[in-house]
């Protein structure tokens, strides 16, 4: 095992300093590595894909140079780099290529097959002993460990027990880079800008509501949670955050760090942006909310900041049952079972309410405070993209102490066409205040409400809707009658 695992060791003299520091002129398969990078910009969209916007400083030789382009995300859509000079008209890029690079030492050992290397022995100190040249022949990846073949003169050494060196050359990179062939009339530095799509970055956005106890009003938070898998840094970067997922061509437990954004005074009234964000800013069709001052997201975390907030957003706290479909023969399934109503948040965005920006789809998450004032969860939704003036509705949980019992009254046929259903609900209401309830009533076929009752809402052509108030600690009680089929 121990020869195995010596055997396996690749040494690539000096293969960590490519691509860093100054760029340096390419000549014929010299690659020439762009420097650090800068001005980066973020766009992040909540699809699971970003855009990167970058420059870097690089020297060209008269002629043709191959650049290449480390620290780019491993996840990067090819076909979506883009290139261009800021400050240079008569350079072009003629070629693009994208390598994946290496992250096992086996398939390194692969790109230098019938190539020579040097087998290294080295003493039980670890100095070195004896070093000799020869061809790589064998590398085979389908064993626990590798068997390596190196031919040395008119000799096959079978799994060494050395260390095998190998140059580095410009067509063999472990780390993942672009490389771009540009043609210049004349040597010179230049800046190259680069652009290009990638998955792996992504946002999300979250709200937090808490319901103020006895009133119609509750504040209400956004934040936005960034994850980066790209398998990169992104330092002193420019971010937006789009709300929405435009349409694109997609090529087929994460640690949790410190807030990487400082979070912003509360502010009441209507919808505020953190004051390290600009306004919402309309892109295409989409909505992009920049964050001012420029942070760093790094590789396998995931951070948040707080996007916006309001103090005091007006909300209804609705209440409905939903009841069984109703056709002529009565109730399809159990109507005898306790039917639990469902609360609802309704709320409308727009400045009168404490609200009136546009605000990205999420998950909203509903708190109310404890008698200690510590904050109990009561149930989530999921929102939508919203424009300004919208009308949300958040439909949280099932209630406890609100509920129905149905039961059909009557059923009898009128004539060959028409039948007749007389039906009572019951709902009953524990909690310590009156309680208005919405009933949903769901009607399969032709149908029409006969005699008297209280008023209702035809809501479209297959439901009907009741509004009754419930007296703390009592029932009340809905008859009706409906007639389906045509006369």
């Amino acid at each position: 095992m121990e020869r195995r695992t010596a055997a396996c060791s690749l040494l690539i003299a000096s293969l960590l300093t490519q691509g860093c520091g100054k760029a340096e002129v390419a000549h014929g398969d010299t690659l020439a590595s762009g420097g650090p990078r800068r001005d980066v910009e973020i766009v992040i969209y909540t699809g699971d894909f970003a855009m990167v916007n970058e420059t870097r400083e690089v020297e060209l030789a008269e002629g043709r140079s191959r650049v290449g382009i480390q620290g780019v995300s491993k996840l990067l859509d090819h076909d979506s780099v883009m290139y261009s000079w800021p400050k240079t008209k008569d350079a072009k890029v003629v070629s693009s290529t994208y390598d994946l690079g290496m992250n096992q030492s086996t398939r390194l050992l692969k790109r230098y097959l019938g190539k020579e290397v040097d087998l290294v022995y080295r003493s039980d100190a670890g100095k070195e002993s004896e070093r000799k040249r020869g061809v790589l022949e064998i590398t085979d990846e389908g064993y626990e460990n590798p068997h390596v073949v190196v031919r040395v003169g008119d000799t096959y050494v079978v799994n060494p027990d050395a260390t095998i060196e190998a140059p580095v050359t410009g067509d063999i990179v472990t780390i993942p880079q672009l490389s771009a062939d540009v043609e210049s009339p004349r040597a010179q530095q230049a800046l190259i800008a680069v652009s290009y799509l990638t998955s792996g970055l992504s946002w999300n956005a979250d709200y937090s509501a808490t319901l103020k106890p006895e009133s119609e009003s509750m504040g209400l938070e956004c934040w936005a949670t960034v994850t980066n898998r790209t398998g990169i840094d992104f330092e002193d970067a420019s971010i937006s955050f789009v709300a929405g997922s435009p349409n694109r061509a997609v090529r087929p437990a994460m640690e949790q760090a410190d807030a990487l954004f400082a979070k912003a005074e509360d502010r009441s009234g209507s919808m505020a942006m953190n004051n390290r964000f600009e306004e919402p800013q309309r892109v295409g069709e989409l909505y992009a909310f920049p964050y001012k001052a420029k942070a760093s997201i790094k590789q396998d975390q995931q951070n948040r900041v707080r996007m916006m907030g309001s103090d005091s957003v007006s909300v209804k706290r609705d209440y409905a049952i939903r009841l069984p479909q109703l056709y002529d023969g009565g109730y399809y399934g159990n109507p005898s079972q306790r039917l639990p109503a469902t609360l609802s948040l309704q709320f409308v965005n727009t400045p009168e309410a404490g609200l009136g920006q546009p605000l990205p789809g999420g998950t909203l998450r509903v708190y109310e405070p404890s008698p200690s004032g510590a904050p109990r969860y009561i149930g989530a939704a999921t929102l939508s993209d919203t424009p300004k003036d919208a009308k949300i509705d958040a439909t949280l949980t099932n209630v406890f102490d609100v509920f129905a019992l149905a039961k059909v009254v009557e059923s009898r046929r009128i004539d060959r066409r028409q039948h007749s259903t007389t039906v009572e609900i019951t709902i009953q209401n524990e909690k310590s205040g009156a309680t208005q309830v919405r009933l949903l009533q769901p009607i399969v076929g032709t149908w029409r409400i006969a005699g008297e009752m209280p008023p209702y809402s035809k809501l479209n052509a297959g439901l009907v809707e009741w509004t009754i108030t419930v007296p703390a600690g009592e029932t009340s009680k809905l008859r009706f009658t409906v007639v389906t089929g045509s006369r």
